[in-house]
């Protein structure tokens, strides 16, 4: 017993509730793939009327989906890094996403979403690190920010400009939400505090937790006096709102929390981790409803809908992944499917296995780049960069000089994209080795052609 709960006898009472359903035939119909990203999936949003689904992309976009029934409507094009946080307003009719290019971008959508028409954002302003968390004042007229520069950022939707940035955390801030009558702030990050600020003038009013560790996402009911958390040493942890008493602590094997996802109105949480575990609790009772490995790797965002009882994943897939978690007990559900094209497992040249690492998160080897956060490398040797037609290049590219050839891969991976294209959107991949630089170029001639 930890805390006041049984674990034991929570599970148990779980197994004994679904023994009759071990007889239930399940195979791959009981997992969905929803495709649309050209790379990893780092942010999911729902709409408050349950209609509509965003999804954010190291690729770079976000896409719109339909959920009645599931489908791709739009792809939004706009930042200029990966797009790690989305977030709808409380009328649905604004769109906000933060990303690793720093940018916050509102997009003002039209319902319903019609396929094939594109939507111009409009830059709301910049952090001096990337974005990593959203959230709409519960009147839909502010907007907060959470950035890796340490600061909150406090934003006029209405008018559109900055009014303050809040600063105090000791590092990154993680995550940062209104309080029910907007008029307070609750922030978390590197730290390992949450904090409790005033929202009209962001003055600091009181730290709520100091947990040692960081703290990556975290949850607060007003009216049932809890905040929820995870933190960045695999801690998941309840405590009192209004006092130190903690009600509920999980886990101990030091890998970080990454995602959450607070269900109110049907007492759920989800919790997702680095390695692809998820947890859910009912917050009624604060018993485990389920505790499974969802995929393999990171779970960067989650989103549970129990009316048609599933939960969407987010991760190191292109796609995103739907279970059934309310049908199908995860004591008999298969494992997340096979090492994905970046690690492979199978025995491959060793430039095939530096491609796969490096630079199959972003390009393809064929005529159509796929939405990949870079262009395709298809008949890259000889081409001039930032020349591929249908790609959104950088000014460092539209300006470079560069021709692809042996020499200017190789000095590409020994000096680093920061070094041989300045400004380049690309991440700083670089190989110390020359033999794999070597296999690396020898592999792209035989593939790109």
């Amino acid at each position: 017993m930890i805390f006041g709960f049984d674990f034991k006898k929570s599970i148990r009472n779980v197994i004994i509730f679904l023994m009759p359903l071990f007889l239930i035939n399940t195979n791959a119909s009981a997992i969905e793939k929803l495709i649309a990203h050209g790379g990893p999936v780092k942010g999911l949003a729902v709409s408050k009327n349950k209609e509509y689904m965003a999804s954010a992309s190291f690729d770079y976009s976000v896409v719109l989906w339909g959920l009645n029934p599931i489908e791709e409507k739009m792809t939004l094009i706009g930042h200029d890094a990966a797009v790690n946080t989305v977030k709808f307003s409380p009328s649905n009719n604004t769109l906000a996403s933060g990303g690793d290019d720093n940018k916050i971008l509102l997009w003002q959508l039209k319902y319903p979403i019609k396929k094939n028409i594109s939507i111009e954002p409009i830059i709301l302003g910049k952090h001096r690190g990337k974005v990593v968390d959203l959230d709409f004042s519960k009147d839909g007229k502010y907007l907060l920010t959470a950035s890796w520069d340490g600061s909150i950022g406090l934003w006029d939707i209405i008018k559109r400009k900055n009014i303050k940035f809040i600063k105090g955390h000791k590092g990154p801030v993680y995550s940062v939400k209104y309080s029910e009558d907007n008029s307070q702030i609750y922030s978390s990050g590197y730290d390992g505090e949450i904090r409790l600020w005033n929202a009209k003038n962001g003055n600091f009013i009181r730290p709520l937790v100091k947990n040692g560790w960081g703290i990556s996402v975290f949850e607060v009911n007003e009216e049932k006096n809890f905040i929820a958390y995870g933190s960045t040493d695999g801690i998941i942890k309840v405590v009192k709102l209004n006092e130190d008493k903690e009600i509920l602590k999980i886990g101990n094997n030091r890998t970080p929390v990454l995602s959450m996802y607070y269900l109110k109105e049907k007492n759920l949480i989800s919790f997702g981790n680095a390695k692809g575990r998820m947890i859910i609790l009912d917050t009624n009772s604060w018993s485990l409803v389920r505790d499974f490995n969802a995929v393999n790797g990171p779970i960067w965002d989650s989103i549970l809908f129990p009316e048609d009882t599933s939960l969407i994943v987010a991760g190191l897939d292109d796609f995103l992944t739907r279970w059934e978690i309310f049908d199908f007990p995860p004591e008999i559900l298969d494992k997340p499917g096979p090492a994905r094209r970046f690690n492979p497992v199978e025995e491959v040249s060793n430039g095939e296995k530096q491609f796969a690492r490096k630079c199959s998160v972003c390009h393809t080897l064929n005529s159509d780049g796929k939405k990949r956060a870079g262009p395709t490398l298809y008949k890259v040797f000889g081409r001039k960069a930032g020349t591929l037609k249908g790609y959104k290049y950088s000014e460092a590219l539209l300006k470079s000089k560069i021709i692809w050839s042996e020499k200017t891969i190789n000095q590409l991976f020994h000096e680093g994209p920061n070094k041989v294209t300045p400004g380049t959107k690309m991440p700083i991949q670089k190989m110390k080795r020359y033999d794999d630089r070597k296999d690396l170029i020898t592999f792209l001639k035989e593939a790109t052609k």
